[in-house]
């Protein structure tokens, strides 16, 4: 899908919270399919004679600081906004 298919589908501005979201929490999709991908190369590494990889070393681990405050949010959003001269929403 192109970017201009992409953003007939949905806003700009969903596109970025969803980003967010996807910074925060690992991609998007099942849980599942880190570990699968983990397990496969666990195995591949194991087939091919590594004896000291560990399954959790190939898991990866996403970040997940705690969140701001919502007053926080908006200061950054309005010095942003400022910033770059646009208009605050009403």
């Amino acid at each position: 899908m192109t970017r201009e298919e992409m953003l007939s589908r949905i806003s700009s501005a969903e596109l970025t919270q969803w980003q967010a979201y996807e910074r925060v929490t690992g991609p998007l999709g099942t849980e599942r399919d880190d570990t699968n991908a983990a397990l496969t190369a666990f195995y591949i590494l194991q087939g091919l004679g590594s004896k000291k990889v560990k399954l959790e070393k190939l898991i990866p681990k996403w970040d997940r600081k705690p969140a701001q405050k919502w007053q926080d949010m908006k200061m950054i959003a309005q010095a942003m906004t400022k910033q770059f001269k646009g208009e605050p929403k009403k």
